[in-house]
């Protein structure tokens, strides 16, 4: 035996101390049947790995998550809100794209201050709309699955539209100039535009908390979706709730009108023809 081998006795008066402060800890007796009954059980393992010079312990830390961009500092320009839209599908799902060189656009319209970008990527569809708000810690409510209304399914080319850059709907759209979806619809709209829809909302949203802080329609106002249609044919609308932190989708007849209740025109952007 060598000379540096510890005695018995002295292993036995570890032991006892050893149990003496485990019993302290008040170690429920479920764990203690499970460290007696599993060989490979951390509790033997630590005991080795501080006994037995020949092992090199390793601290197990959980994956550390990745952060969102930081955007607050993001300038006025639509050119600026634009890299930024690009910042949060890098974070999003892991591709960086430059939207200038998918879609037309122009120097002027790059640095008009009153509008903000709508993305939808290819197969991009209302629930990834939800999670991705889900990802910059933004609560959602939905009534039904936002799945169930028309126009959920993502689209098989990616699209590129503006809104205003404004917290409420548009002007023309409320108070004495309000209309129910169904009239909505009926209105003759400029070629090239449609009504937002549920994905373009929660992704105008989501860019708008991003930089601001802010979430849209979080006072009085909110925003109809007139063709994201239940079977039944009722309407979903969109609405930020600031002291609950995070937006709402939920749905009412067709034919209800609230001077309170607007809808946003998108703008939609051509892709630049391939070479």
């Amino acid at each position: 035996m060598s000379t540096n081998q510890a005695s018995a006795e002295s292993v036995f008066s570890l032991a006892g101390r050893t149990a003496n402060k485990i019993n302290s800890l008040r170690v429920s007796q479920e764990a203690i049947d499970q460290a007696i009954q599993n060989s490979d059980h951390p509790y033997w393992k630590a005991i080795e790995g501080v006994f037995n010079p020949s092992l090199q312990l390793v601290e197990v830390t959980e994956p550390r998550a990745e952060l969102p961009p930081i955007l607050t500092s993001t300038g006025s320009t639509f050119g600026e809100w634009l890299k930024a839209r690009e910042e949060l599908h890098k974070f999003f799902v892991g591709e960086s794209i430059v939207l200038r060189d998918e879609f037309e656009m122009t120097d002027e319209l790059l640095a008009r201050t009153d509008i903000m970008p709508v993305f939808r990527p290819i197969g991009a569809t209302n629930r990834m709309a939800i999670n991705w708000k889900k990802k910059l810690n933004v609560n959602v409510w939905e009534e039904v699955d936002a799945m169930w209304y028309k126009n959920s399914k993502g689209p098989k080319v990616p699209q590129l539209s503006f809104i205003a850059r404004s917290e409420r709907p548009d002007e023309n759209t409320l108070g004495e100039n309000a209309k129910s979806p169904d009239g909505l619809i009926r209105m003759e709209l400029l070629k090239g535009a449609s009504w937002l829809n549920l994905y373009g909302w929660a992704d105008a949203d989501t860019l708008y908390f991003a930089i601001t802080g802010k979430h849209l329609d979080p006072k009085d106002t909110v925003t109809w979706f007139p063709e994201d249609r239940l079977p039944d044919g009722n309407v979903v609308r969109g609405k930020g709730y600031a002291g609950y932190d995070g937006v709402g989708f939920h749905w009412y007849n067709s034919g209800y009108c609230d001077p309170c209740v607007g809808a946003r025109l998108a703008t939609h952007l051509p892709l630049k023809p391939k070479s």
